[in-house]
């Protein structure tokens, strides 16, 4: 009987998976009738060989899913009686078999280095970017997407993206100008919060000191999960503009409102609008924009309430609209700036 080199692949991937697994996925007598067939004149090497090219096409990593067939191996194992491992091991005890296992595991093997050695080299470059405590940083990221870092806030995200999302982790406050790319969604992980869209423009601050993640949208749709969900009320926002949502680590709840600030991009913008707004609220906003360390020398100016506008202007030159509106002067001592009513 000659070899039937076109025998069905099917024959040819039952008898490597049993094989291969050593655990029977066939009986004995399924084996001993296969084995039959392709092996009654295969005994030499050259012949084994063209058997494991056969086996190659059904054992590429990407096609074999390994978990799955140990997981049914498993559990055939625990239905099978005593009986049964003893046909195997009749079966397996062929020398022939045992040289078509040997060559077959060698390849599988092979298989599996390649594809991990190609996997690994294939794993994109992680960059990281920062910025001080006295810094705005701006740059584009591999997407297009652009991206405003406030002070002491640090950016990591792949040399390259991946084929079916963009993401990065943030650890302090930026402000993205997603790219559109509506097959491919743009995702933040900041501390527990996992911020995803496809195009749009928002804040995302996450400072760990303070115990919470804020975004604040001013384009298009933000969803806002909580990574450490307790309940499925509390696993999801859907922020449109001008809202904020607020994840809060203390009693990991995640709360949707209005944002009321309109010096939130401040920061960046150097954009000040006050509008009857407390003397201290004014300080901590120029102190965040500006990033100085100002003081009132009486606490009882912090009631004082200013109304002004100050696109880009110098801290000087605020400074002295402060003092001459509520009879004030500036000292700066040791770097810090104190604010005091005039003697």
């Amino acid at each position: 009987m000659k070899p039937n080199h076109n025998i069905e692949d099917e024959k040819w991937a039952l008898l490597a998976m049993s094989i291969y697994d050593d655990d029977l996925k066939l009986t004995a007598e399924e084996k001993n009738k296969i084995a039959e067939e392709l092996l009654s004149e295969q005994k030499e090497k050259v012949e084994l060989l063209g058997m494991v090219e056969k086996v190659d096409l059904y054992f590429d990593l990407k096609k074999y899913p390994a978990e799955k067939a140990l997981e049914k191996v498993q559990n055939k194992i625990q239905k099978r009686s005593q009986s049964s491992f003893k046909r195997v091991r009749k079966l397996i005890s062929n020398p022939l078999m045992r040289y078509a296992a040997a060559v077959l595991v060698a390849v599988l093997l092979s298989v599996a280095g390649y594809e991990i050695v190609t996997n690994k080299a294939e794993l994109p470059k992680i960059l990281e970017i920062s910025s001080t405590d006295q810094v705005v940083k701006s740059f584009k990221l591999p997407d297009g997407t652009l991206v405003s870092l406030n002070s002491d806030t640090q950016l990591k995200y792949p040399k390259r993206f991946g084929k079916e999302t963009r993401e990065v982790t943030i650890e302090g406050e930026a402000f993205f100008e997603v790219k559109p790319n509506k097959n491919k969604p743009f995702i933040i992980h900041a501390g527990n919060a996992q911020i995803k869209v496809l195009g749009t423009s928002f804040i995302v601050s996450a400072y760990p000191r303070a115990r919470l993640v804020e975004v604040i949208v001013e384009t298009g749709k933000v969803q806002v999960s909580n990574k450490f969900t307790v309940t499925e009320q509390s696993n999801e926002l859907i922020l449109d503009p001008g809202d904020k949502g607020t994840l809060v680590y203390s009693s990991n709840a995640l709360l949707k409102t209005t944002n009321q600030d309109p010096n939130f991009m401040a920061w960046k913008t150097h954009n000040l609008i006050f509008r009857a707004t407390s003397l201290n609220e004014v300080i901590r906003n120029l102190e965040k924009v500006y990033k100085v360390n100002i003081r009132l020398a009486d606490p009882k100016l912090n009631g004082l309430l200013l109304t002004a506008h100050f696109n880009d202007y110098p801290l000087d030159f605020i400074l002295k609209v402060i003092e001459t509106t509520f009879q004030m002067e500036t000292q700066k001592i040791d770097g810090q700036y104190i604010l005091k009513a005039k003697s």
